[in-house]
């Protein structure tokens, strides 16, 4: 991985965050037929479901029937589209209305307070995670030719039961010297093939009327049966709908799974071809092509057993004057389909040139020219009445507007998701890259790129960015005048320059989403702007300075290097607000600039260097950034939902990812309300402190994202065995730990907080959380959900894995088949050592860490 090289400058318009260098295998000259195996599976736990902690059953049954004895839920229940209650609230109702006795009612209340809906969920629909790997390579080579072919299979089966992954690879690659070895032509090819099975769409989207799901839902009976869950509607309401002749309207989350088929396949091939020409031992030029195609298909089939399509073909349903139904959205299933491919072309001529004479005199330059294309097209559609059998589907009307079943009072068309994707990326760079180094000793190194898009400006001389670096290094060790024999290799290093990036959201010309009829109510086709038109778009740049020292003691006991950067973003595309008279709310633009500073170091330490060896890896990085120009300000309670470290905060003088919080005064002893300060002064007018807050009387905690990280792992080795632990840390942030917010429903369904909330005079002295509110108050919970009460550091110090091999070769055991086996183990994600906090939260992981793992592997070589 490199933040600022030479290979930065050849891949420089995209760059402007560093570069990933893959080196791929390839045969050699000369060299035997070679065959390598490697079988490998690894297991991972279950997600632990109750690491966050939730309201339990019990308080959330007794909030219920304090919301149902106040008459919350009064209008819900007799509301004329029979909107969904919960099982507890057909209870009480039913008990209201004289159905079932009192004893009735509460028996069977009483018996859901110990059923926890997360049991269900880890039995039926989670499992251990399996992913199997497995590959064949071989490699070889004559005197003029040279061959590497790999094949690779992965079956992956996720935790979320349903749901897996299959892919095969191809891999093969020759290269052939002609002209008495002056000439040499290479081809590649690489094939993917991946299918993606989701026929679990994740426990979150097991809701109810499209929140959490209430926590004693029951999800199969005692044989695993599935059992059906109030979602959407009553169960009256169904069961009427069904006695008039609908489809079963019940939603069983187990049998969705069953009834699911959605997959997705990828396609991907890549060829490449070169050609490279050696004038003579220095000079040399080549031409390298590649030509890649990648179709990607999307297919799910809902058919009629699946809730969704039932729910929309019954929502639809007409029902006629004299009873009988009308059906605009026919039976049968309903079929999604997808399908996206994109050609891409990159053609690039470059020489090369290498020089040493005089013993003293190193030359290396390289220059060249590319061109790349990408043409992506897409399309997709929607049928209904499906018929998987015979490949058949039925028209519907699209235009005209139907009546809800469900809701008389509304009206909707039947959905329509035809659409059509086309789109054209094309870029053109020149580039040169030279060092010269005198006498192993001094370097100085330099090099220049142009790169131009169809993405950027409207003139010609916008479309382009010209971008450079220069460097000088110092091999002090070699001086004569250096004498100093503990530290035997010693060199400096500095460049400086700038690299670009691409941001393929925004063009220079107006972009729009444009709709057909059935998409509006006019029945008129119709568009939207997604972005106004910017002949002054210009492309991203990164300033960066790099200062570096790199050092090893005598034997390389201790060798290692000590970096400095300094990163400045220039003309950053970012979104801000714009004025809605202009027919637009928001503008993508050159809206930022950005600084950012580090030091990264490592040390590799030999502490045992004999038949036993003991190795040291030591990584240190420091990172600090800020925004220093942004052309909107970013409202004051967007600076504080945003502080989550994913989502970006701009503020000018603060870091992108930053966490915000307004000041807090802890817990009014008389009645557990939370209290922060207006003016100066302890208040709890929450309307006024939210209003007035701005970003200078807030509270800025700091960056949302580890200043301080790195690992430090430790390596055994004796004889054939070998064994290493990993321990990382990050340092220097904060996260938001969350928390009970009240709501209209008493914090109904909410945090595991709610245990933990104000109850009586004292309770301050051990709590922050506060009480239930006298009357609903979101301007209360906002600030409270908000404050600074609940920020805390988020240093901590992880385990993050274990490794242990052990290697056979057949140079020791003549005996052995194959050259060399390998036997592995490696354990990820394995303990968290130390967290600063006291909440007993994973700072990084609030609802739940990843599970741990666990892979075996052999890897042989014949």
């Amino acid at each position: 991985m490199t933040r600022f090289r030479s290979i930065t400058q050849i891949s420089s318009s995209r760059a402007g965050n560093g570069v990933i260098v893959i080196t791929t295998k390839k045969g050699k000259n000369n060299q035997p037929l070679r065959i390598s195996f490697n079988a490998n599976v690894n297991i991972a736990d279950k997600p632990n479901l109750f690491y966050k902690r939730m309201m339990s059953s019990a308080d959330y049954i007794t909030t219920e029937e304090r919301l149902y004895a106040e008459g919350y839920f009064q209008n819900t229940i007799s509301a004329y589209n029979s909107p969904v209650i919960t099982p507890v609230l057909e209870l009480l109702n039913a008990e209201s209305n004289g159905t079932i006795s009192v004893a009735q009612a509460n028996s069977q209340i009483n018996a859901l307070k110990n059923q926890d809906v997360r049991n269900d969920l880890a039995k039926y629909f989670l499992q251990k995670s399996v992913d199997q790997q497995y590959s064949l390579n071989l490699s070889g080579g004559s005197e003029n030719q040279r061959y590497y072919i790999s094949g690779g299979y992965d079956k992956n089966l996720d935790n979320l039961i349903g749901n897996g992954y299959d892919r095969v690879t191809l891999n093969a690659n020759n290269a052939y010297d002609l002209l008495n070895k002056k000439l040499e032509l290479s081809t590649g090819i690489y094939i993917t093939q991946s299918k993606t099975t989701t026929n679990n769409p994740g426990i979150d989207q097991i809701t109810y009327n499209g929140s959490s799901l209430y926590p004693y839902a029951r999800l199969a009976d005692n044989q695993g049966n599935p059992l059906a869950i109030n979602k959407d509607y009553r169960d009256g309401f169904i069961q009427n709908a069904e006695n008039a002749g609908l489809l079963d309207w019940t939603y069983k989350p187990l049998a969705e799974i069953r009834n699911a088929n959605n997959t997705s396949t990828i396609t991907d091939y890549k060829l490449n071809a070169g050609l490279k020409y050696r004038y003579n031992a220095d000079l040399n030029a080549q031409i390298l092509y590649q030509y890649q195609r990648s179709a990607n298909e999307y297919r799910n089939l809902q058919s009629q057993n699946t809730y969704y399509t039932r729910n929309l073909i019954n929502q639809y349903t007409q029902v006629n004057s004299d009873g009988s139904l009308t059906l605009p959205i026919p039976l049968g299933g309903i079929y999604d389909f997808q399908n996206l491919t994109g050609i891409g072309q990159d053609l690039r001529a470059q020489l090369n040139y290498h020089k040493y004479w005089n013993d003293k005199n190193e030359l290396t330059a390289i220059g060249g020219y590319e061109i790349r294309a990408l043409h992506t097209t897409g399309s997709s559609y929607r049928l209904y009445g499906y018929d998987p059998v015979h490949e058949t589907s039925q028209a519907v009307n699209y235009l005209d507007y139907y009546t809800l079943y469900n809701d008389p009072y509304s009206a909707s068309a039947i959905p329509y998701s035809n659409g059509q994707t086309d789109l054209h990326d094309n870029y053109r760079s020149y580039y040169f890259n030279g060092s010269y180094t005198f006498d192993k000793r001094y370097t100085l190194s330099g090099s220049i790129r142009q790169d131009a898009s169809n993405l950027f400006g409207v003139k010609t001389n916008q479309k382009a960015v010209p971008l450079f670096s220069t460097g000088l290094s110092w091999n002090i060790a070699n001086d004569s005048f250096y004498k100093w024999e503990l530290l035997p290799m010693l060199k400096l290093r500095a460049t400086y320059g700038y690299n670009g990036n691409v941001n393929k959201t925004v063009t220079a010309y107006t972009t729009a989403y444009y709709y057909d009829a059935s998409q509006s109510g006019i029945h008129q086709p119709y568009a939207t702007i997604i972005n106004p038109p910017n002949p002054e778009l210009r492309w991203e740049r990164v300033q960066i300075i790099n200062l570096g020292v790199d050092f090893g003691t005598k034997n390389n006991i201790i060798t290692g290097s000590i970096e400095y950067y300094r990163k400045d973003g220039k003309d950053l595309i970012g979104t801000v607000p714009y004025a809605p008279s202009t027919g637009i709310l928001t503008f993508t633009g050159n809206t930022a600039n950005t600084n950012g500073r580090g030091l990264d170091l490592v040390l590799n330490t030999k502490n045992i260097d004999r038949e036993l060896k003991w190795n040291t890896n030591f990584l240190l990085s420091t990172v600090s950034d800020k925004i220093t120009r942004y052309l909107s300000a970013s409202p004051v309670t967007g600076l504080l939902q945003n502080g989550d470290g994913l989502s970006q905060v701009p503020l000018v003088g603060k870091p992108l990812y930053a966490l915000y919080s307004y000041k807090w005064a802890g817990l009014d002893p008389a009645n557990g309300d939370p209290q922060g300060y207006l003016n100066g002064q302890v208040s709890k007018d929450y309307s006024a402190i939210i209003s007035s807050a701005t970003p200078d009387n807030i509270v800025y905690s700091g960056s949302a994202r580890p200043t301080v990280f790195g690992s430090f792992r430790n390596t055994f080795q004796y004889k054939g065995f070998s064994i290493s632990a990993n321990i990382t840390y990050r340092l220097g942030y904060y996260f938001r730990k969350s928390s009970i917010g009240y709501g209209s429903n008493y914090g109904l369904g909410g945090d595991g907080d709610y245990d933990l909330r104000w109850q009586k005079p004292g309770d301050e002295q051990h709590t922050y959380v506060p009480s239930i509110p006298t009357s609903p108050n979101n301007n209360r919970d906002f600030f409270y959900n908000f404050s600074s009460v609940l920020v805390q550091k988020a240093d901590n110090i992880r385990l993050q894995d274990i490794s242990f091999s052990y290697d056979l070769y057949r140079q020791r055991i003549r005996q052995l088949p194959f050259r060399h086996i390998q036997f592995y183990v490696y354990a990820n994600n394995l303990a968290l050592l130390w967290k600063v906090n006291k909440a007993g939260i994973d700072p990084d992981y609030q609802t739940g860490p990843p599970p741990k793992s666990m892979a075996f592997g052999m890897k042989a070589d014949f």
